[in-house]
């Protein structure tokens, strides 16, 4: 089962790097809960509709977006972004990504140095930004320097943990491969600063 995954080389289609990644951007994901994400009787048709209604249309390029922002310290625009995302996506899956993205902004002044999460966390904490974690993960996966592809790939994990924590590992990752596919490149080693 997925939330029993104690080791990255139990994963297929060399998604090690990308589960350790998960891990480092967002430390307590695997306690998050369901986000946008709820597995219904089968994995793979609640899966497929979730990537082709919320995760290709609204998250991955809310993420790829909010990835290029935090890049060059662009808080105006992950604030703007944050935003469109709140009035995108639909009420059960705005609610589990504003709970979730909140729980990581509180962790947001954690990384010494990097000025841009402390400040998305105090938006979050004032309230100034509504702080979806598709925006609050992709600030921090920017902090560590992730690439797009170990980013959309680590964001997925999360999604998959909480709302399918009891699928089966080798199902899952091949549904973050075939998500991960459209983008392009190999897996990268992952390395910590």
């Amino acid at each position: 089962m997925l939330s029993e995954i104690e080791h990255p080389d139990e994963l297929r289609h060399g998604l090690g790097p990308i589960w350790t990644a998960t891990r480092v951007a967002n430390p307590d994901f695997v306690i998050s809960g369901p986000v946008t994400f709820l597995t219904g009787a089968s994995f793979s048709m609640s899966a497929n509709a979730w990537r082709e209604a919320v995760f290709a249309p609204f998250l991955l390029p809310a993420l790829r977006s909010a990835l290029a922002h935090a890049r060059k310290g662009g808080l105006r625009e992950l604030c703007e972004l944050d935003q469109r995302l709140s009035e995108q996506l639909g009420e059960v899956s705005r609610e589990g990504s504003l709970r979730a993205g909140r729980r990581l902004a509180g962790r947001g002044s954690e990384l010494p140095g990097d000025r841009l999460l402390s400040r998305l966390s105090e938006c979050v904490a004032a309230g100034t930004t509504p702080g979806h974690l598709v925006v609050v993960f992709a600030a921090r996966c920017a902090a560590f320097s992730l690439p797009d592809r170990v980013a959309a790939g680590a964001y997925l994990f999360q999604e998959m943990c909480g709302g399918a924590p009891t699928a089966t590992i080798p199902i899952v990752c091949d549904f973050i491969a075939a998500c991960l596919e459209p983008l392009g490149g190999a897996v990268i080693e992952f390395r910590t600063a």
